[in-house]
């Protein structure tokens, strides 16, 4: 089985994947105890499935399930492929001021359509190599807790935000995991800590991370925008011109200086949005033209009217007099918390000026 494993590294490879590290399928007895402790706490993420033993315990989601296969693609990509810099059309005439900010992860194209095929081809490569052979693909699609299996096959370590750290990439990683009921040789475990300098603590603009590694979903502004309805007043101002998700306890942690960056095209930045998109063309996004560019990213996952309340938010945050009529023009939009979003962001405005 260690030629299995040797041969499947190398495919992995092959196929797009950065890293590849082996678990067993053991139950994460630990980590069941601590999210059981977090869920009674209320500091669990209703964007999650499924219960603490189903999170921890690989053989309820493959029965018979004896390794997990983690791997890890590179989401920070390189200048080179950055299509920011390489737009086809006409540089753009909007200020950069009423731009509004996309996580690094939400910039590219969905990391789901582009790990589940490839872990299926590396599922189809392990079936050949051992006749029998039975797995289960998962990328966000199921509960298992895939950052804490990642820490077990050794792909990385803990930050005090609860990011998994690679030693190549930092925490700029997508994980996907795929279980099998081959006994695959696990790759060694040495428990390790990051620097603990508290900088991602200190940095998070809604004190989200509540101890070192505790952190409340509820409270991250990367959950918040992506949760439907109307954003709580608490997050308003924080949010400041996050389009979408938050990389501010990243961007400050030492893991991630002096790392490689990945060679994926997939992920790098749509071509008619960039990394800072005009926040003007995502309020006023027709279902068409939201369908041909958001549509096509992470970012557009939760739909046209998340991202539109956001920008409103963002342009009541940025507070540019201009902006009023689109503002005005936003409180007549069917959708309560665009409304909602409008009423603040002109309220905003007239309270700065």
């Amino acid at each position: 089985m260690h030629e299995v494993k040797a041969k499947l590294k190398g495919y992995a490879s092959l196929v797009g994947f950065d890293l590849m590290g082996v678990a067993t399928a053991e139950p994460l007895t630990d980590a069941k105890l601590e999210l059981n402790r977090r869920i009674q706490a209320g500091i669990y993420s209703p964007l999650v499935t499924g219960s603490a033993i189903e999170r921890t315990t690989p053989t309820l989601l493959l029965p018979g399930a004896k390794s997990v296969i983690m791997v890890a693609m590179a989401y920070s990509v390189d200048p080179l492929l950055d299509t920011d810099r390489h737009l086809e059309s006409k540089p753009r005439k909007e200020p950069a001021k009423l731009c509004g900010i996309l996580s690094r992860y939400a910039r590219g194209q969905d990391y789901h359509r582009v790990m589940i095929p490839r872990l299926h081809q590396l599922a189809v490569f392990l079936e050949d190599l051992v006749p029998g052979t039975t797995c289960r693909v998962m990328v966000d699609s199921g509960p298992l807790m895939e950052k804490t299996m990642a820490y077990r096959a050794g792909l990385g370590f803990f930050g005090w935000n609860s990011c998994l750290i690679t030693e190549a990439f930092g925490s700029w990683v997508f994980l996907g995991s795929l279980l099998t009921t081959a006994a695959l040789p696990p790759d060694p475990f040495q428990p390790r800590t990051c620097q603990e300098c508290g900088r991602c603590m200190k940095a998070c603009p809604t004190g989200a991370i509540l101890a070192p590694y505790v952190v409340d979903p509820n409270l991250c502004l990367s959950q918040v925008t992506q949760t439907r309805g109307i954003m709580p007043d608490r997050f308003l101002k924080p949010l400041g011109n996050r389009l979408f998700g938050c990389d501010t306890c990243q961007e400050v942690c030492p893991h991630n200086r002096g790392i490689k960056l990945g060679t994926h095209p997939e992920f790098a930045p749509h071509p008619q949005i960039g990394s800072e998109p005009w926040l003007e063309m995502v309020a006023t996004s027709t279902n068409r033209s939201f369908k041909a560019t958001f549509g096509q990213i992470a970012a557009g996952w939760r739909g046209k009217k998340v991202l539109q309340r956001n920008a409103l938010i963002n342009l009541g945050n940025i507070g540019d007099q201009d902006t009023i009529p689109l503002l005005i023009d936003a409180l007549d939009d069917p959708t309560e918390p665009v409304r909602a979003a409008a009423h603040w962001a002109l309220a905003n405005i007239q309270a700065r000026n």
